[in-house]
């Protein structure tokens, strides 16, 4: 089936509609629940949708686990205590390439620029070594690490009130600063490490890159090169998605397409953010719920009851929420649910005969300073 956008003019929204059974069904084929007393929440996933990785939470200890065989076979990683020290350390940012899991260690959840990075391979017996340990007196943007073909990339600040993009290869532990200055947190779309960037304070947000395989300058897509403003951007090396400097729209384009296309627009105090892409499906949370957009029918749907997180990697998307919803009661909390979904083992969302594509308006440039109230 096509995913090119259609001609017609109609509605810039995907249909949204309920999500289907075959879809449900396919939620309880890779499922990783949690009762009440253990907070189990799937952080990484391998591209074949087997391997898990998940932080649980129980006891005043939290263990970093290898989940496989649906969970019947169980690898700590690495453990912590959150209450060391008195400043509630977790686990943050973290990604899986097939080898290697990079993974943030926050030491202080009222310093979020008090962290660790950390990189464990899979393949061995090793343990996980220390990637950098980032200076908590330095503000920088929030860490959202990415790695790929055994390179780790990511943003961190440094003195002076620039940024600078590292780009680590994990297996000769070698580090290399691809770019300082006025730049946000990074994103990796096929052998493409990209990121924005602001030329001057007044000036639009610009998307750059650079190779992943040789750290060099390397070119966009036309259509993605031409974008001058977007507060978040995703790519898998084929199709791309962002949002608007408002978090109000999201975008979309692949190649075949001529233009990009409008696919969702938030509703009322929602916001649009953390997209992730499998295949021809875009997710993306508004805030309350994870949502899906296929891009063969143009359609959505949501994936969580409400709120949740989403991690995709190759076909496969890692889905987590809370049984029964947020709460603050301990006593209340009902455990949580993972699972994984194969995009190509999911049928096409119904097709959405109303939708019409209107791409990103020129004069939508954004300014630095869009990063959810962190300056780039």
């Amino acid at each position: 089936m096509s995913s090119s956008p259609p001609g017609k003019k109609g509605s810039p929204d995907f249909c949204r509609i309920k999500r289907p059974a075959a879809w449900a069904a396919a939620e309880k084929q890779r499922q990783y629940g949690s009762g009440a007393g253990l907070d189990r929440r799937g952080t990484a996933v391998s591209s074949d949708g087997e391997t898990l990785f998940a932080v649980e939470t129980a006891k005043g200890k939290s263990d970093l686990v290898r989940l496989q065989d649906k969970g019947r076979e169980r690898q700590v990683v690495h453990s912590l205590n959150p209450a060391m020290n008195g400043k509630k350390a977790q686990y943050g940012s973290m990604r899986f390439d097939g080898r290697w899991l990079v993974f943030e260690v926050s030491h202080d959840a009222e310093n979020w620029n008090d962290w660790t990075l950390y990189a464990w391979d899979s393949t061995g017996g090793s343990a996980p070594f220390r990637v950098t340990r980032h200076d908590k007196a330095v503000q920088g943007p929030f860490l959202f690490v990415h790695v790929r073909d055994g390179k780790a990339a990511w943003t961190e600040g440094v003195r002076g009130g620039k940024k600078a993009i590292h780009l680590y290869d994990l297996a000769h532990r070698k580090d290399t600063v691809v770019r300082t200055g006025q730049v946000s947190p990074v994103f990796l779309s096929g052998d493409l490490l990209g990121w924005r960037e602001a030329p001057a304070p007044e000036a639009p947000v610009r998307l750059k890159a650079v190779s992943v395989r040789t750290g060099e300058p390397a070119d966009l897509p036309s259509v993605i090169a031409k974008i001058r403003g977007a507060a978040h951007v995703s790519g898998d090396g084929t199709t791309w998605a962002w949002v608007s400097p408002d978090y109000q729209t999201l975008y979309a384009w692949k190649p075949g397409w001529k233009q990009s296309a409008t696919i969702a627009k938030a509703g009322g105090e929602e916001h649009i953010d953390q997209m992730e892409i499998a295949g021809d499906l875009v997710t993306w949370t508004d805030g309350k719920a994870i949502w899906a957009a296929d891009l063969r029918t143009h359609s959505r749907t949501t994936l969580t009851p409400e709120y949740g997180s989403v991690v995709a990697h190759g076909d496969s998307l890692l889905v987590t929420y809370l049984n029964g919803g947020y709460t603050k009661d301990a006593g209340q909390k009902k455990g949580t649910t993972s699972y994984v979904l194969k995009e190509p083992e999911l049928p096409p969302l119904p097709n959405c005969s109303s939708w019409t594509p209107v791409p990103q308006p020129p004069t939508e440039t954004g300014a630095p300073g869009t990063e959810a109230g962190v300056p780039v």
